[in-house]
């Protein structure tokens, strides 16, 4: 059950920053246009920025780091050594 409460969490919290990034971009063009079109458009900047940050965070992580990543991602306890 708390998976499902943690997904619905992240849904709503990805769904609350499209929102804020398409009225952004519907105050930009002077509040016109076609609301979809803003929607989809906030989509994909938010989707390209994660993924930027994404290989950032990957490439420039300590083997720490990635490994404490890891294992809150998986919910795997990583072996001691292995973070050392």
């Amino acid at each position: 059950m708390s998976d499902i409460v943690s997904a619905a969490a992240i849904v709503t919290s990805q769904d609350d920053r499209i929102r804020q990034r398409a009225y952004e971009i519907w105050e930009s063009e002077g509040r016109a246009g076609n609301p979809e079109d803003h929607w989809f458009r906030a989509e994909r900047e938010l989707a390209d920025q994660g993924q930027e940050r994404s290989e950032a965070t990957v490439e420039d992580a300590p083997p720490v780091t990635v490994v404490e990543a890891n294992s809150a991602a998986t919910g795997e306890i990583p072996d001691e050594r292995m973070a050392k």
